[in-house]
């Protein structure tokens, strides 16, 4: 839904450099879960919504997927606030929060790259 991704650790090798070209995946699930959810939720119901999609059951995340998911937040956060393009995720309560929410500019993106709906007759 969100264009092409990389794997995680290509990411982070990159971010590293401020080089990172491609979104995360986990991030993109991120992105994809807060549309689900609304646009903002507890970091938990997105962890939640992320293993429940991957699994496709519901279930709450387990201990090393809610902290892959976790890490990968604050590492966005953290490559975001060097770049000069408007981050796609924030804490709207501030650093310390543990609400997550789509910025203007990220649900732009899903808005753009959201599949047109096909009407059949």
């Amino acid at each position: 839904m969100v264009g092409t991704v990389v794997s995680y650790f290509e990411h982070k090798r990159r971010a590293k450099g401020g080089r990172a070209r491609h979104i995360d995946p986990v991030i993109a699930e991120i992105l994809e879960a807060l549309l689900v959810l609304g646009g903002c939720a507890h970091r938990q119901m997105v962890a939640d919504q992320i293993a429940q999609r991957r699994s496709g059951r519901s279930c709450p995340a387990e201990v090393a997927a809610r902290d892959e998911i976790f890490a990968a937040f604050d590492a966005y956060l953290v490559w975001a606030a060097g770049r000069k393009t408007a981050p796609l995720l924030e804490r709207p309560l501030g650093v310390g929060s543990y609400r997550w929410a789509l910025t203007d500019a990220g649900a732009r993106l899903l808005q753009l790259s959201a599949p047109a709906s096909r009407m059949v007759r």
